[in-house]
C-alpha cells in the first residue's frame, strides 16, 4: 500500500514537471486585467499644494527694456499631520537668453516655513534688456522638509512672455509734401503716436526737434493725454540765427494702449524778412521723435520744395 502511494506521488510529480516544462516551452502571450482606483486631486489640494493654472504656476508678461515684480507660485501646507513644513524653490534659468534676468524667492536655498494649513506666495523679479520677444519657460523644483520627512516636487513651471518695448510713429495728417513753391506760407499737422504692447503702464517722455524754418502753433496743438512743452533749442540761438524748437511730451501709456499728440507747424518769416522756404530742396519737418531712456526713435517727415529757374 505504501509502495503504491509512493508510486502515485512520483507519477504526480513527474506529470507536474512535464506540465511546467510544457507551459514554459509554449508561452508566447499573456494578458490580464485588474481594477485600479486612484484618487486624483488638483495640485493645490495635494499635501504640498501649489498653484497650477493651464500648466503654469504663473504667466508673466513684460516688455523689452523693462522690469517688474510678480507672484511666482502659491504653496500651501496641506500635510495630514499637524506639522510645519520648510519649503525652498529651485528654479532652472538655463533656458533664458542673455539680456533676460529672473530671480525667485528662496532660490539660494533659504527656505520659508509654513504652519499647518498656511499658504505662502513666493515672489519673483524679472528684468529684460534688449531681448528678442518670445516665450520662455522656467522649470521649478520645490524641496520640502518637515519633522520626520521630506519631499522633492516638480512644481508647474513659470512662463515668461517678453513683448517688444514701446513703439513710436509719426504720421502726417495734413499739408503739402512736394512741389512746394519758394517763399510761400505753408502749414502742416503731424501726429506722434506711442504704443505700449507690454503688460504694465509706462511713464514715457517723448522728445522731438522742429527745425528753424518753422514755428509751432500752440493753439492748434493738442495731446490725447499727458503734458507737453515747446522751448527754443540752444538757449534761443546765437546772434541773428533763429533757433530750432524743442518739444517734450510726458505721458503715461496704459498697458496694451496708445496715446498721441497732434502738432501744427508753419513756415517762419526769417530774420531777413523773407518767408521760408528761401531755397529749394528737401526739408525735414522734424527729426525722429525719441522715447527717452529707451533709445527708440520714430521715422521723420520730409517735404520737397520746388526749384524755380533761378534756383535750380
Amino acid at each position: 500500500m505504501v509502495d503504491m502511494r509512493m508510486t502515485f506521488i512520483f507519477i504526480a510529480l513527474a506529470l507536474g514537471a512535464l506540465l511546467v516544462v510544457g507551459s514554459s516551452g509554449n508561452f508566447r502571450n499573456y494578458s490580464s486585467t485588474r481594477e485600479v482606483a486612484v484618487a486624483v486631486v488638483p495640485h493645490d489640494k495635494e499635501y504640498l499644494g501649489f498653484t497650477c493654472d493651464d500648466g503654469y504656476s504663473a504667466v508673466v508678461t513684460l516688455g523689452a527694456n523693462s522690469h517688474l515684480y510678480f507672484d511666482a507660485i502659491n504653496v500651501t501646507n496641506n500635510l495630514p499631520e499637524d506639522k510645519a513644513v520648510s519649503i525652498a524653490l529651485y528654479p532652472d534659468y538655463s533656458g533664458l537668453p542673455g539680456g533676460l534676468g529672473v530671480s525667485i524667492e528662496t532660490e539660494e536655498g533659504n527656505p520659508v516655513t509654513l504652519a499647518p494649513g498656511e499658504e505662502y506666495k513666493f515672489q519673483g523679479y524679472a528684468i529684460a534688456g534688449s531681448v528678442a520677444p518670445g516665450e520662455y519657460i522656467i522649470p521649478v523644483n520645490m524641496y520640502a522638509t518637515w519633522d520626520g520627512g521630506g519631499a522633492s516636487v516638480s512644481a508647474c513651471p513659470i512662463k515668461l512672455i517678453v513683448v517688444g518695448g514701446p513703439g513710436i510713429e509719426k504720421i502726417l495728417l495734413s499739408g503739402n509734401t512736394s512741389g512746394i513753391p519758394l517763399k510761400t506760407f505753408q502749414k502742416w499737422t503731424f501726429r506722434i503716436e506711442v504704443t505700449n504692447p507690454t503688460g504694465e503702464d509706462l511713464d514715457l517722455t517723448i522728445a522731438d526737434t522742429i527745425p528753424a524754418e518753422f514755428n509751432v502753433s500752440p493753439a492748434e496743438t493738442s495731446a490725447s493725454t499727458g503734458s507737453y512743452s515747446f522751448f527754443p533749442a540752444n538757449d534761443g540761438g546765437h546772434g541773428r540765427s533763429m533757433p530750432a524748437t524743442k518739444m517734450e511730451w510726458k505721458v503715461t501709456v496704459r498697458a496694451g494702449g496708445s496715446e498721441h499728440i497732434d502738432v501744427t507747424i508753419f513756415t517762419r518769416v526769417n530774420n531777413g524778412n523773407q518767408q521760408e522756404f528761401t531755397s529749394c530742396g528737401d526739408y525735414p519737418l522734424n527729426n525722429g521723435a525719441e522715447i527717452k531712456g529707451y533709445g527708440i526713435v520714430s521715422n521723420s517727415l520730409w517735404v520737397s520744395v520746388e526749384c524755380s529757374g533761378d534756383d535750380s
